[in-house]
């Protein structure tokens, strides 16, 4: 366009020198001095438009690095016509001066031009880079002043050579009157030819903008040249541009469409302001489909008052408070069915901000099946744990680190604690009462070897004969984990066992005291009716009948301890009566109070307290035996105590266990701990002419009973002895 003016001008030059070819001859000085006006003033148009593109480039300069910097391709294009201009003002002709001044702002405008190059280098240090920016701007400065300076001179020359020319053209004003007599149909012929020219590429560019309005994006502006020519190449590219967008938002929202549709957690997009709250503005197919409905009709629903459950809608305003204030929450919820089905929903929400509005986003799972998958796996838990704590043995599951990771009920029972208390417990503590592994324990064995072992021991620190089988726990990977400990209390069972073998032992003792004591006894009453025949001779020495007599003394103790070996051996049968225990033993203390350490001058005083309960009730047993029994320990008690002794008889009824206890105690001299587990064996005794069959024939009269007795005593306190009767009537010992 410039060059069209430029063309212009010259026409309009040539035509006006045509027209005055006439006057040129007469006035060809004016003319000459008019043309080199037009010069001036062509040069200084150009040093002005040579300013201003350097102002471009400067502003391109000033702009990098900024949100509003130019393409690179304007950059360079601003670049090449501020030379494009340089060298035009080079090519005027001017004077020796003039030149040599040009040259050197040509050389500046070189220098400027590579600085700004060397700035827009991005590979370069940014240190270096920076002061190469500083640089182009101070040489675009200098450039600036130094070309403003020739412009000033170029204008005060230009208006000095203008008045005298004026002075030259007022010769020729008569011509000029003619040529501006034409000059307005010159004008009309120019204005309709650039009319023409300006208009033409607005039509054009003006129809462009309606298609592309209209979404015709592949249109295209051909035909237009110059600056016209470079604004229909950038609306293409933009149009380009802007196609390429589109289709990229179209992918992306086909994407982003396949993924919400193709979900399989049903998804809405609510309203979170307003009196629509909680109306469903989108949803996808999995959440129609899992509600029961179409998705125009989801479209219709309002999430909260429809889809919540009654006790899900109580709770919303809550998490609509805390979605508010931009937290994404999650929680498990219920949801109506269409068909008013409820049922459980896993929901994830939040807010979503779009073009200025507030929705929620919510994604619900319907965990249906994982509920019922829960509650089976909880289900087979109670039943595992029921199963597992309902079994009589001992169970504890132990880490390699000997602590206790899970055990039953039985096991909790026997350790007298909670799970709570029993838990992440080293195992030593609770079986062996100490703070480490016992040296050779079993179940260690099992833990290094990894190979079960089973073993019988008894435990002192729980008094208790145990089973023991350990089992080493393996994970997947075929890893020893830890120890499954499996433990029965078999003391019971020991005292059955070491019952029935004391038994069978009294069985083998009976029949060989039954034929011993027969074997005796006749042989032994001859020799004594031959002793005391022996004695009622008259010719005996007193000496003699003194050892007669000893003998005669020496037989009967023979006879007795027989008559014992025989009640031991053979019991008789009982014979049971509905008695009162407390009357049996005051029968029994009364006789007690007649032993021979209890008479004579030389008596022991000894002090007897009772304390019966008074709520005994009646019980089937062999009145005669129990006499015995209380007899045989009343008699040791007297005869373990020396002078002042106290002998303490008590009876209580165990409502619990329903049965008597007796309790008779003493305090004497005791009775050493080595002895005392031997002290209910026949033949062991503590009396030097003791026979050692009363207390092994108490205890088994009291187990003939279906009772038990046993011992309490410390050297030098005592002791006492503790019988159990079980309370029995008439009814009871008939059905057995």
């Amino acid at each position: 366009m410039k060059k069209k003016i430029v063309l212009t001008l010259c026409l309009i030059t040539l035509i006006f020198s045509l027209g005055g070819a006439y006057i040129i001859i007469n006035i060809a000085t004016a003319t000459s001095e008019l043309d080199y006006l037009l010069m001036l003033h062509r040069v200084e148009i150009l040093r002005e438009h040579l300013l201003l593109q350097i102002q471009e480039v400067q502003t391109d300069l000033i702009l990098i690095n900024t949100h509003n910097a130019r393409s690179k391709e304007t950059v360079i294009e601003n670049v090449r016509n501020m030379k494009i201009m340089a060298n035009a003002c080079s090519d005027c002709h001017h004077s020796i001066p003039v030149m040599k001044r040009l040259d050197v702002l040509d050389t500046h405008i070189e220098t400027f031009v590579n600085s700004f190059a060397k700035s827009l280098d991005v590979s370069r240090n940014p240190e270096k880079l920076e002061a190469e920016r500083s640089l182009a701007f101070k040489l675009s400065g200098n450039l600036m002043t130094e070309l403003n300076t020739m412009v000033h001179m170029a204008s005060s020359k230009l208006e000095s050579k203008t008045s005298s020319s004026l002075k030259d053209i007022a010769r020729t004003r008569f011509i000029l009157y003619i040529i501006i007599s034409i000059t307005p149909l010159i004008a009309v012929g120019l204005g309709f030819f650039f009319i023409r020219g300006f208009t033409k590429p607005v039509k054009v560019m003006l129809d462009a903008t309606r298609r592309l309005k209209n979404g015709e994006l592949d249109f295209k502006v051909e035909g237009l040249k110059d600056e016209c020519g470079e604004v229909a190449a950038s609306f293409n590219e933009m149009s380009n541009s802007l196609k390429q967008k589109m289709i990229e938002v179209e992918e992306s929202q086909k994407r982003y469409q396949l993924l919400f549709e193709s979900a399989g957690d049903a998804i809405f997009i609510i309203e979170a302001e307003g009196d629509n709250m909680g109306n469903i503005v989108e949803a996808n197919l999995a959440a129609a489909e899992m509600h029961g409905y179409t998705n125009d009709e989801m479209l219709k629903l309002n999430l909260i008052r429809d889809l919540d459950a009654p006790d899900a809608s109580e709770e919303a305003p809550e998490r609509v408070k805390q979605m508010l204030n931009g937290e994404w929450i999650t929680a498990e919820i219920h949801h109506v069915k269409k068909d008013g089905t409820i049922f459980p929903v896993e929901l994830s929400a939040g807010l979503l901000e779009y073009q200025e509005k507030k929705y929620f986003l919510a994604i619900d799972r319907d965990i249906s099946e994982r509920k019922k998958l829960e509650k089976q796996i909880l289900k087979s838990k109670q039943d595992w744990e029921d199963t597992f704590d309902t079994i009589t043995d001992m169970i504890t599951i132990h880490d390699k680190q000997y602590n206790i990771t899970r055990a039953n009920r039985a096991a909790q029972k026997l350790f007298g604690k909670s799970f709570s208390e029993t838990i992440n417990q080293k195992c030593f503590q609770y079986y062996h009462g100490k703070d480490a592994p016992p040296e050779n324990c079993r179940s260690c064995e099992s833990l290094e070897t990894g190979k079960p072992v089973s073993f019988e021991v008894f435990e002192p620190h729980l008094d208790k004969f145990l089973e023991v089988r350990a089992m080493p726990q393996f994970d997947s990977d075929n890893k020893m984990t830890g120890l499954i400990h499996i433990v029965r209390d078999i003391t019971e069972r020991k005292k059955v066992e070491a019952s029935l073998q004391r038994a069978e032992q009294l069985k083998l003792v009976g029949e060989w005291a039954a034929g011993l004591a027969h074997e005796i006894k006749n042989p032994l009453a001859g020799i004594k009716a031959s002793v005391e025949a022996l004695y009622d001779e008259h010719d005996f020495s007193e000496e003699n009948k003194s050892i007669v007599e000893r003998a005669i003394e020496e037989i009967k103790r023979i006879e007795k301890l027989l008559k014992s070996l025989l009640n031991f051996a053979k019991p008789p049968k009982l014979q049971l009566d509905h008695i009162n225990v407390n009357k049996i033993l005051n029968k029994a203390i009364d006789i007690s109070l007649r032993h021979p350490f209890l008479a004579g001058d030389n008596s022991r005083k000894i002090n007897i307290l009772t304390d019966f309960d008074p709520n005994i009730p009646k019980t089937m047993a062999d009145p005669m035996q129990l006499q015995q029994v209380f007899l045989n320990l009343l008699f040791n008690g007297i005869e373990a105590m020396s002078d002042n002794g106290t002998l303490a008889i008590k009876t209580v009824y165990d409502k619990r266990n329903k049965g008597i206890k007796i309790s008779i105690s003493d305090t004497g001299m005791g009775i050493e701990n080595g002895k005392l587990s031997d002290i209910f064996k026949p033949f062991f005794t503590t009396k030097r002419k003791g026979t050692g069959l009363g207390l092994a024939i108490t205890r088994r009269l009291i187990e003939e009973h279906g009772g038990k007795i046993t011992v309490q005593s410390k050297p030098e306190q005592g002791t006492e002895f503790i019988i159990f009767l079980h309370e029995k009537n008439a009814e009871k010992v008939e059905k057995t």
